[in-house]
C-alpha cells in the first residue's frame, strides 16, 4: 500500500512539475522567435553605447560612443571616449580606423569581431536558433530574460554571449561576451532609434591621405 501511496505522489508531482518545464521551454521558444522577429524586420538601428570590459587581472576599461545599423550587413562603430576610433562594415568588408595613429585595418566581412557575433542577427543576416546555442536563461524581472549561448561552432575568441532582451518585444538592451581570455565586456545600449533614415555614407569609408593601410581582405 505504501508503495502504490509513493507511485502516485511521483506521478502527481511530475504532474505538477513537468508542465511548468514545458510552459518555459515553450516561452523560451516564443521569445527567440521575437527576437528573430524584431531583427527582421528592423532596417535600421541607432544608439548611443556604453562598453566596459573587465580583464582576467580584474582592471576595467570603459568605453563609449554611438552605433549605426543599416540592414543588411552595415554597421559603424564610432567610439568616442577615452579615444576615437570607428570599426565600419559595407557588408562586404570591415575597417578598423585609427586616427590618431593614422592606420586602418582591413578584413573580409567574414573574419568577425567578437562583437558582430551578437550584431550577426542584429543586422538582418543571421539567425538566433541556427547561428547560436542555447545555454541558459534567467528570468530578471517580468519583462526582462537574461539569455546564455554559447557559438554553435568553435570560436577562437567568443567563448559565450549573453543577451538582455525586452520578452515583450524581443528588443535586446545590451549584450556581453566571454572571450577565452577570460575578459569580460558588456555592452548596453542607450537612445536607441528603430527605422530611421540613415545615408549610406556612415557605412563607406574613404582613406584619408597619407593613411597605413593593412590588409587582410585576400586572405583565407
Amino acid at each position: 500500500m505504501l508503495a502504490q501511496v509513493m507511485v502516485f505522489v511521483l506521478v502527481l508531482l511530475l504532474a505538477l512539475v513537468n508542465p511548468f518545464k514545458i510552459l518555459f521551454a515553450q516561452n523560451l521558444e516564443t521569445i527567440l522567435d521575437k527576437i528573430q522577429y524584431f531583427y527582421k524586420n528592423i532596417q535600421t538601428i541607432q544608439a548611443d553605447f556604453f562598453q566596459e570590459t573587465t580583464f582576467s587581472d580584474k582592471s576595467k576599461e570603459i568605453r563609449s560612443g554611438k552605433l549605426w545599423i543599416k540592414n543588411p550587413g552595415n554597421f559603424r562603430w564610432e567610439y568616442q571616449t577615452p579615444e576615437k576610433f570607428l570599426i565600419i562594415s559595407d557588408g562586404k568588408k570591415f575597417f578598423v580606423y585609427y586616427p590618431e595613429e593614422k592606420e586602418v585595418l582591413i578584413y573580409p566581412s567574414r573574419k568577425l569581431i567578437s562583437s558582430q557575433l551578437a550584431l550577426e542577427f542584429m543586422n538582418g543576416r543571421g539567425d538566433i536558433k541556427k547561428d547560436l546555442k542555447l545555454e541558459t536563461y534567467k528570468i530578471l524581472d517580468k519583462k526582462t530574460w537574461e539569455i546564455s549561448f554559447l557559438p554553435l561552432t568553435q570560436d577562437n575568441y567568443v567563448e559565450k554571449l549573453v543577451l538582455i532582451v525586452n520578452i515583450e518585444t524581443g528588443e535586446v538592451k545590451e549584450f556581453h561576451f566571454i572571450n577565452t581570455l577570460g575578459e569580460k565586456t558588456r555592452i548596453l545600449f542607450k537612445n536607441l532609434k528603430y527605422n530611421i533614415k540613415l545615408d549610406n555614407k556612415l557605412f563607406t569609408f574613404i582613406p584619408p591621405k597619407d593613411l597605413k593601410i593593412l590588409n587582410f581582405s585576400s586572405e583565407n
